[in-house]
């Protein structure tokens, strides 16, 4: 435990805290005591060659993966992967579900790494370098065994012969397995969301015939952590729904908003023909909320795409957040939409944002 004279950080999120003036201080001035002099040592060198200690970590975990894989990176085979489906846009883009990724042998490239890797620790690479070493949600460290296994969707690039190249993947958590979901976890169940459940939205649970009876009653409803659970009792069948979370996209940065493109469209696609109807979601990237945005302008009796609550992203202009996509009504429209409608989209959503005509 480090002893500390210095006023403690407010309660933030990990990056905050730790490039925060009073942790740098409190890192070089104070002693680690009852820890051997190796954990001084470990954080001296992480603060000297990382930004902080936890981008030391996340270094170090990607070392781990792709070290671990160098040994078998020489003996590996190109396999034909029999249940992708193509993507209209351009065949050498495959994508697929897999239902356990931990027991897929099958080997990919990543955009980090030209090591050989299977694909739960190909997923696992993509993680970490995106959401933890570019975005800094060094919270993540501490979970990242959930990028091992279950359910998941990924697209992938095929590579005249080579091992394709994995691009994007995204969790998939059925509603069997609620007790692992974000939207409840404590962060998201916190009083610093505001609720922004309208009365389109309400119409539109009422009308898309999913819920029971009349949900109008949740617009009394004033805290998140009630909200949520009360909109999800509410299914009619459980067995619709389910959370997209993790959605990590990698890639050439010229080719990332086409990647993005084609995960958002295929992913919604594949959950439609699979049964999943009700897909709650946590974003926060402008260019996926401004297209939601401009799908509903277009769809008054049910909005593909309903706001359940949101919150400013600290140290930023941007907000997170939490929805529900209807993938019946969404996928119809992504089946019509290629790459330049969709960016026309877009576009058009942050003119009107910027004249103060939408929202």
């Amino acid at each position: 435990m480090k002893k500390n004279h210095t006023k403690r950080p407010k309660k933030e999120n990990l990056y905050k805290i730790l490039t925060s003036y009073i942790a740098k201080k409190n890192i070089s001035e104070n002693l680690l005591f009852g820890l051997p002099p190796l954990f001084r040592l470990i954080e001296k060198c992480a603060t000297k060659y990382f930004e902080n200690i936890l981008e030391c970590w996340a270094t170090y975990e990607c070392y781990k993966i792709t070290s671990k894989a160098t040994k078998t990176q020489n003996n590996h085979k190109v396999e034909h992967f029999v249940l992708s489906n193509t993507c209209d846009e351009d065949d050498s883009y495959k994508y697929e579900i897999v239902s356990n990724i931990e027991n897929d042998t099958r080997l990919f490239h990543t955009a980090f790494s030209n090591v050989a890797l299977d694909l739960s620790s190909a997923n696992l690479l993509i993680n970490i370098e995106t959401f933890i070493k570019q975005q800094h949600w060094y919270e993540m460290l501490y979970c990242l065994d959930v990028s091992l296994s279950s359910e998941h969707f990924i697209l992938y690039q095929e590579n005249n012969g080579e091992l394709p190249l994995l691009l994007s993947t995204a969790l998939i958590q059925r509603g069997n397995n609620q007790h692992k979901w974000l939207t409840f976890q404590p962060f998201f169940q916190t009083e610093n969301w505001t609720i922004e459940l309208s009365n389109e939205n309400l119409n539109t649970l009422n009308n898309c015939g999913m819920y029971e009876d009349d949900v109008n009653y949740l617009a009394q409803e004033k805290r998140i952590k009630n909200l949520d659970r009360k909109m999800l009792q509410s299914v009619k069948n459980k067995d619709l729904v389910c959370e997209i979370i993790r959605m990590a996209i990698s890639g050439e940065n010229k080719k990332l908003n086409f990647i993005l493109f084609l995960t958002l469209k295929y992913l919604t696609i594949e959950l439609y023909n699979i049964g999943l109807k009700i897909a709650y979601t946590i974003v926060e990237q402008p260019s996926i909320l401004g297209f939601y945005h401009s799908v509903n302008s277009e769809n008054c009796e049910i909005s593909p795409y309903i706001s359940v609550c949101s919150q400013h992203v600290e140290g930023t202009k941007l907000k997170t957040y939490q929805g529900i996509v209807l993938t019946e009504v969404m996928s119809k429209i992504f089946k019509e939409c290629n790459f330049r409608s969709y960016n026309k989209r877009i576009i058009t959503m942050r003119k009107l944002e910027r004249t103060g005509i939408h929202g």
